[in-house]
């Protein structure tokens, strides 16, 4: 099952985690409830390093 993580693109925080039964279903959803220019996805969060994720504790869980 795929994780899609969704970010601020303002400050790199984690806003949600998709998780579902493929890449186009966390895809397709992710682009539903954040499709805006304000938000960026990934596979691979990087949470802390230099460029990554920050983790905020109040992300949103989805699994589809």
């Amino acid at each position: 099952m795929p994780a899609l993580y969704l970010y601020s693109l303002e400050d790199r925080a984690h806003v949600a985690t998709v998780t579902g039964a493929d890449h186009a279903t966390v895809e397709a959803k992710a682009d539903e409830i954040y499709g805006s220019n304000d938000y960026g996805w990934t596979y691979s969060p990087a949470f802390g390093a230099d460029g990554g994720l920050m983790e905020n504790g109040g992300a949103e869980e989805i699994c589809l």
